[in-house]
Parts: C-alpha cells; structure tokens; sequence
C-alpha cells in the first residue's frame, strides 16, 4: 500500500519486538519482499499503473553494486545495536521527507520526471547505490531513497513514486535473495523457517495492498507511514540503547531534516525553470502563428 516494503515491517518487529538477530531480520526481510513484492509487482503490471520506468531501470543500475559493497564492507562493521539505530534513523527521515512533501497540498507534480537529462540519470543511480547500501543491512532502503528523490526533487506525483518503488523493490530484493543465497551462501536458514510459516499472507495480502493503495487518498497512505516509524522510534527507545547511539541517530534525524529541505528547495527551482521554459515556447509558437 505504502511505497515502504514489507522489511521496513517485519525489521523493526523482529529486531526492536522480538529479540531477532538483525542479520537473520534483514535475510527474512529480503526473502519476503522477494515473494510479496513481486506478486504486488504483477498486479501493477496487470493493472497498467503508471510507473517511473527510468527511475526503476536507472535506481536498480546504482543500487545492485551499492547492495554488494554494503555487505563487502559496511554490514561486517556494524554491531546489531548499530544497525537497529540506523534503520530507525533513516526511516524517521524518511518520514520527515513524506511530512514536507503533504505539506505542499497544492503542489505542480508530473507523472513522470520532466525533461528527463543525463544528470538525472547519474542522480538515480548515486540515489540507488546508497539505498543499496542500506538495504544490505535492513532489508530495505532504496525504495524511500528512490521515492524521496522522485517526489522531493524530480515533483512526480505519489501516485506514480509508490507503485515505482514497489517494483523497484520487488526487483532488488530478488537480486539480494540471490546475492545471500548463492554467492555468499550465507542465508539464513531461520530467516528460511520464518518464510515459511508467512508465503501465503505475502502472496495474497501483498498485490491486495497495492489494490487498494491505488484507490486511497495519499494523506491515508501517508498516516500509515507515520504511525509506523513512531512505533519503531517507540520500540527502538524501550531496548534502552546506549545515549552514543542516541546521539548518532539525533545528528542523522536532524542532517536528514536539513538535507530534504535542501532538495524541496532544489525541486522548486527545477520546476520553476521547466515552466518557464515550456510557457517561452509556448509564447514562440503564439508570435509565429
């Protein structure tokens, strides 16, 4: 429903509510929108529903290699309370990016990006080697990576970023399935239990939700996010970490805040001068008729 996967669900629950290692969360988290996110993929395929295919083709070209380097080099470094932070970190700003962006109801937006430039490209894919990276730890990453840059910079319309993301998502977490499992070799075989016992509900609950995220008000989908990262911030401050962490994620929250208004800032500028220049042609066309 959310242009969130079913990891940014299933990490906090495992690791902040049960006690989960989140080396095994973040295979189950892989391995779950692998299945659910490719049935949701299907649906929007079957349905039509209008996607950013240059943000999908262009965001998977940076996010695989950023997936490999994070597990090459990043994962082994980070402790699990670590990796706990920096989810709820990460995902709090991402909230943060939705906040700012349904708080321009009245907004211009497109249905894809406009004026689509190589530097564009170069952006979606610098975007999607950092989700990458964050996916290599968390399960998932690169899709609010990709849909803030999308929405925040790029003004495309959450109507077509969610069911973007969506399939951007299913597509990585395949590629990341099939990174742990067969060249690695490391795959978890608890997080293999657990996906058993959940098969059925991703398979039939997920093209469900993108059903039904297709027909509701993005203020409702935006609620659900909300309500989600406030109860992960909520589990995350019960484990009691230590105040260092706290601290870290404080400076992330708040670098996130200042770096979003950035790129708002930047997407009206980029809008502005896209107008300018069709309403100048338009001006053109109207001298020469």
């Amino acid at each position: 429903m959310t242009s969130e996967g079913g990891g940014a669900v299933a990490f906090p629950v495992m690791t902040l509510g049960l006690k989960i290692a989140p080396a095994v969360a973040r295979d189950f988290s892989l391995i779950v929108q692998a299945i659910g996110m490719s049935c949701a993929m299907f649906a929007i395929v079957f349905m039509n529903v209008q996607i950013e295919k240059r943000a999908v083709i262009f965001g998977t070209m940076g996010s695989i290699p950023g997936f490999v380097f994070g597990s090459l080099c990043v994962d082994p470094l980070l402790a699990p309370p670590q990796k706990k932070m920096l989810f709820v970190s990460i995902w709090s700003s991402f909230a943060i990016a939705l906040w700012m962006l349904n708080s321009h109801s009245h907004r211009k937006t497109y249905l894809i990006i406009p004026d689509f430039k190589l530097w564009k490209a170069l952006v979606l894919m610098c975007t999607g080697f950092i989700g990458g990276i964050f996916t290599s730890f968390a399960g998932s990453g690169v899709d609010i990576c990709i849909f803030s840059i999308v929405t925040l910079l790029f003004r495309v319309t959450e109507k077509t970023a969610t069911p973007t993301t969506i399939v951007l998502m299913g597509m990585n977490s395949v590629v990341g399935v099939y990174y742990r499992a067969v060249w690695e070799g490391e795959l978890s075989p608890l997080a293999l239990d657990y996906i058993k016992c959940t098969v059925p509900v991703a398979v039939t609950l997920a093209p469900v939700g993108s059903f039904l995220g297709s027909h509701f008000h993005r203020q409702v989908l935006a609620a659900f996010i909300y309500i989600l990262e406030s109860l992960a911030v909520v589990g995350f401050l019960i484990t009691r970490p230590p105040q260092l962490l706290l601290l870290t994620g404080g400076c992330i929250i708040l670098v996130s805040f200042v770096f979003f208004s950035l790129i708002t800032r930047a997407g009206e500028n980029i809008m502005e001068n896209i107008e300018g220049a069709k309403k100048g042609v338009e001006s053109d066309s109207m001298l020469e008729a």
